[in-house]
């Protein structure tokens, strides 16, 4: 019985997830960075927008939160609502039937996966812009002037810099970390169809041992060598 009701709200609200391989037609550019826990990425992106603007002549933005917000709003739900998704939980069978039934409102899972993916690919297209995180990497990997880099460090180092924030002993944060890696990875591979190899990111910084400013003037440069701040590029 439960199977059969999933079936048919699968059916009703669900539409088919974005095809990461299928060729993007749109401008860029466009910065993803992706980062293991406890390596912050934050003040990186805030910099690269201030050097980038002034670089380009053109405002850039960080996106992070604003994903969240604008795929709640196209659903029409609080973002509290979907923020699971980010952390990579699912309802079960009967958690989805029961809001199925109890909120006109209801979404399903994959349908909300399929708006953050829509979400993300819309402000990669419109351009400069930097993501944080949420999938960006596969979803914009096939946009021309797209540029991804990855942070990470060595497990105690990014259990040190949580501790700062949590206070909480080596072995939480060490247990805390990797079960945030596990969630993200889960979630790119989700966007990505399969498991996401680091192959795919233009350059990965050791976050232990460059500090902002090197990572922040290391990816523009690199930008540029790569063309990605260069002339637009025209498609078709």
């Amino acid at each position: 019985m439960g199977n059969i009701l999933l079936k048919y709200m699968e059916k009703r609200f669900e539409s088919k997830i974005i095809d990461p391989n299928k060729e993007i037609f749109c401008k860029g550019p466009v910065v993803t960075i992706s980062r293991e826990c406890g390596c912050s990425a934050i003040n990186i992106a805030n910099i690269m927008v201030e050097k980038l603007s002034e670089k380009t002549g053109t405002q850039w933005n960080c996106l992070t939160k604003e994903i969240l917000e604008q795929s709640a709003k196209a659903l029409n739900l609080n973002p509290s609502k979907i923020e699971y998704v980010f952390n990579s939980k699912e309802k079960s069978t009967w958690d989805e039937i029961f809001a199925a039934l109890s909120s006109k409102y209801y979404q399903s899972d994959r349908k909300i996966k399929k708006t953050i993916a829509d979400v993300v690919q819309s402000f990669a297209c419109k351009g400069n812009c930097i993501i944080i995180g949420r999938g960006g990497v596969v979803l914009s990997s096939n946009i021309p002037r797209s540029f991804h880099i990855k942070l990470q460090a060595p497990i105690e180092w990014r259990a040190a810099q949580l501790q700062k924030v949590y206070k909480l002993s080596m072995d939480e944060m060490i247990k805390y970390a990797k079960d945030i890696d596990k969630k993200r990875e889960i979630l790119r591979n989700y966007f990505n169809k399969k498991s996401l190899a680091n192959t795919v990111f233009d350059v990965i910084y050791n976050a232990k041992n460059l500090n902002e400013e090197q990572i922040v003037d290391s990816t523009i440069s690199l930008m540029e060598k790569k063309g990605v701040l260069g002339k637009q590029i025209v498609i078709g």
